[in-house]
């Protein structure tokens, strides 16, 4: 049984309201719901540049199941709305969403209100560019029973959802890096391979090789495959991280990636 299931309705409006006012701007609500899709198992989450989003806030990608992962990749348009729970959303949001949204893509809007009955038909009626609805209830309930930003029977943290935002960080760190993060998997371990995130291997299609920075320590210069699709010959990177033993076992690792244009050079951090 979930956690969630053992509160009453009464309790989930309060503690939605609770949530709703933690979020001081809608930017810190876009912040935190990078994390959450990241701990829900999406990948490659990203805020998008806020002067240029064209109504879209983050963007981010589900992989596929073993050798079928590139060709069933689902892409989402994701758009962040911090509204008040009582406030509710309709058709008219829901298609300048899916206006946004190329072919082949899915759309998801997350808010912390409601959506109308209308608004839930209109995200289904092109079965071409399909919509995620998650309203406040269901947010609430998701980050309750995967523990995210609440502790216990539950209780909301702000706490909890300060390290999530690594908020005290920030408040000293204007200039904050925003990291894409994406798991080294063991397909890529089997073919020697380090992929790239999809926003990093655009910046690169005139580069055959980069220099890469691995947990801000070592230092490697790297090839860069013929499509710019990932870096080669990375098995010492492998097994020095602890990816790949000598028995030829691969251990898929969390990474997070920044690119610095001005520099050329690829940030990479390889986690536990």
């Amino acid at each position: 049984m979930k956690i969630s299931d053992n509160l009453s309705e009464q309790e989930i409006e309060g503690l939605l309201k609770n949530f709703y006012q933690y979020f001081e701007t809608g930017y810190i609500f876009e912040d935190f719901l990078k994390e959450y899709l990241l701990k829900i198992g999406l990948d490659e989450v990203e805020v998008t540049q806020r002067s240029r989003d064209g109504g879209i806030d983050l963007k981010a990608i589900r992989k596929g199941v073993g050798n079928f992962s590139e060709i069933d990749t689902i892409h989402y348009y994701i758009q962040a709305k911090k509204y008040a729970p009582n406030n509710s959303i309709g058709v008219k949001t829901i298609r300048e969403l899916k206006g946004t949204i190329p072919f082949g893509y899915k759309g998801m809007l997350i808010t912390t209100a409601h959506f109308t009955d209308d608004a839930y038909k209109e995200s289904l009626n092109d079965p071409s560019k399909p919509a995620v609805l998650i309203d406040g209830k269901l947010l609430i309930t998701s980050c309750i029973d995967n523990e995210i930003g609440f502790i216990f029977k539950p209780i909301f943290s702000k706490i909890e959802m300060d390290f999530i935002l690594n908020k005290n960080e920030n408040k000293s760190n204007k200039t904050k890096i925003e990291y894409i993060e994406k798991t080294i998997t063991k397909n890529d371990i089997r073919a020697r391979i380090i992929s790239f995130p999809s926003s990093i291997k655009k910046e690169l299609s005139s580069l055959n090789s980069i220099d890469v920075i691995i947990n801000e320590n070592d230092h490697y210069h790297l090839t860069i495959d013929k499509s710019h699709s990932y870096l080669a010959k990375v098995t010492k990177i492998f097994k020095k991280y602890g990816m790949l033993t000598e028995d030829k076992i691969g251990t898929p690792k969390k990474s997070k990636w920044y690119y610095d244009i001005k520099n050329k050079v690829i940030h990479l951090i390889i986690g536990d």
